[in-house]
Order: structure tokens, then sequence, then C-alpha cells
């Protein structure tokens, strides 16, 4: 994204982000999806055996002051918290970013942890906007054919461009909103430095 929003500076463009948070993103993977998402993509047998039994006959077990309470059978699909789960995530979701980007010209899609990531260039903000709404209503869309739900009020909205917060006369105008569900997501003219690029973003959901 970073290198993305660097070459779109070459031509006094800027980068718009939009970040969609799924709601239980790990306990939502559908195991069957995931299995045949991993056959789909040619991975090793061994990988795919392994994974079944990762994710099959897994139990809690609750220790309360000493006391070791009875194992229970955990009904999650991913568990939260383990180093592989953004790694199975990411597959499980790679058909719905597939999906959103042969529908959407110009947008690249990204995976990261449990949020799905739109990133366009342009140098008109109004373009990128409309570009960002087509996104979230195809991902809207997608996830539900795939039982995932994203959590509106935790989107977030970022510009990403090297003209410096002092630089007033240079800023574009982020007036307008993104619209994501049944609400909308405005870009921020609040400036933060991140990870080389200046960042303008904060959520404001109404």
């Amino acid at each position: 994204m970073v290198n993305r929003a660097h070459s779109a500076w070459k031509d006094d463009n800027f980068t718009g982000v939009l970040l969609m948070d799924i709601k239980a993103a790990f306990p939502s993977v559908a195991r069957g999806r995931l299995f045949h998402a991993m056959k789909a993509k040619r991975m090793d047998g061994d990988i795919i055996r392994s994974t079944e039994n990762f994710l099959s006959d897994r139990t809690v077990e609750m220790v309360i002051e000493g006391n070791v309470l009875q194992s229970r059978p955990v009904e999650a699909s991913v568990p939260q918290g383990s180093p592989v789960s953004p790694i199975l995530f990411a597959i499980h979701t790679a058909e719905l970013i597939k999906w959103v980007v042969e529908r959407v010209q110009g947008v690249k899609g990204l995976s990261f942890v449990d949020d799905l990531g739109w990133v366009a260039t342009g140098n008109d903000v109004n373009q990128l906007v409309w570009t960002l709404e087509a996104c979230a209503a195809q991902s809207i869309e997608s996830a539900r054919r795939r039982d995932l739900q994203f959590d509106t009020a935790k989107t977030d909205a970022a510009l990403l461009t090297r003209r410096r917060s002092h630089q007033t006369h240079l800023q574009p105008k982020l007036s307008a909103k993104i619209k994501v569900g049944d609400g909308f997501v405005r870009f921020n003219q609040v400036a933060t430095r991140w990870p080389g690029v200046w960042m303008d973003a904060h959520l404001t959901f109404k």
C-alpha cells in the first residue's frame, strides 16, 4: 500500500484507503469453504490435512482458583490468538478480494488480520470516494454470500498524500463522504505520520 502511494505521487496523485472490519472474523470462517479454497490453490495435501486436524475436535479448559473445570468442545472455526489464524483467514477471504477487484476497476485489495482494505489512486477525491463506495458495496454483497458480516461502525478511511499539513493550500478538500452500508465514513484533515507517508486518517461515522 505504501509503495502504491509513493508511485501515485510521481504523477501528483494521492491514494485513498478504506479499511473494513469483519465481525467475529476467525470464528466465522467456514471450514468447508476454507478447505475448498486451499484445494483450489493447489496447496500441498499435507498442509490441508494438518489444517483439518488443527481445526477439528478442539476443546477449552478453564482453571479457576486452581480448580480445573471439565473440558468443553469449542465451536469456533479458527481459534483466536493462534499465529496461523490470520494466514487461514487470508486464504478464506482471498476469493472475496478477487470478487471485488474484478468488479471495481483500478482497485487493489489487502488483507490484514481481520480487516479487508481497498486501495485506489487518483487526483480527484470524489472519484476515489466513488471507487471506494463501489468496493464497500461489492464487499458487503460478497461477504453475505460467504456468511461473513462487516462491522460498519469500525470502518476507517485514510488519504495518503505527501502534501504536508502546513501546506494548507495544497491539501485536497475532504468534505466528501464514503457510503458504507447504511452509514458514511469521512476523511479527516488531521495528518499523522505513517510508514514514509503522510496519512489523513480519522473515522467519523454517522
